[in-house]
């Protein structure tokens, strides 16, 4: 209402969304309106971040003949990756080192995971859930904005904070009690508390 009485009145495009709840073909008119300007602003700034010179990398295949040609020297060796033998070896490590430690520890970092895995639902929820257009007009894209922002940020923030989550040590502590790291009361110790 303030915006009709003043013309120079500045309001976020956001809040006349919300503003006229009777009046739907005008909500869906602004709507369209608030996304084609964002669409505007990303095609703007595509087109800037061009304008300022930046730089594409060379060709792979180039970058080597022309470190070889200057003198330089050249690219490392690729970097090997581990057999899957090695790969669950160090798995049973990990397994070892969570089964070993101490119950308070393990029950304080699955509380703190399961805070991420919450935090990541809630973000699906409210991401994923707040596009009823999208989901009216294609369900599919929907669904993939939904799992695109739950389950994946949780996961990341519990893997760099190194926190507990019980399907991690179902399967880490498992498999370094049937190769003999440790014990079978170390891992219900390890399941109790982290679930």
């Amino acid at each position: 209402q303030k915006c009709r009485q003043y013309p120079i009145c500045v309001s976020p495009p956001f809040t006349h969304a919300f503003s006229h709840q009777g009046n739907k073909g005008s909500r869906a008119k602004r709507t369209g309106k608030m996304i084609a300007r964002t669409f505007l602003l990303l095609c703007v700034l595509a087109v800037s971040s061009y304008a300022f010179a930046v730089q594409q990398p060379a060709p792979f295949a180039a970058r080597t003949t022309a470190l070889k040609m200057t003198g330089g020297d050249a690219l490392p060796p690729p970097v090997d990756l581990k057999p899957p033998a090695a790969l669950y070896q160090g798995a049973v490590a990990a397994g070892a080192a969570k089964a070993a430690a101490p119950f308070g520890k393990i029950f304080k970092l699955g509380i703190v995971a399961g805070c991420h895995i919450a935090f990541g639902a809630y973000l699906a929820i409210t991401v994923g859930g707040a596009c009823p257009g999208i989901a009216q007009t294609n369900p599919g894209l929907q669904k993939i904005i939904l799992g695109a922002f739950g389950l994946p940020f949780g996961l990341i923030m519990t893997l760099v904070s190194g926190a507990e989550l019980f399907t991690g040590n179902t399967a880490l502590v498992t498999g370094a009690v049937m190769e003999g790291k440790t014990t079978k009361s170390n891992l219900i110790k390890n399941w109790t508390a982290s679930y």
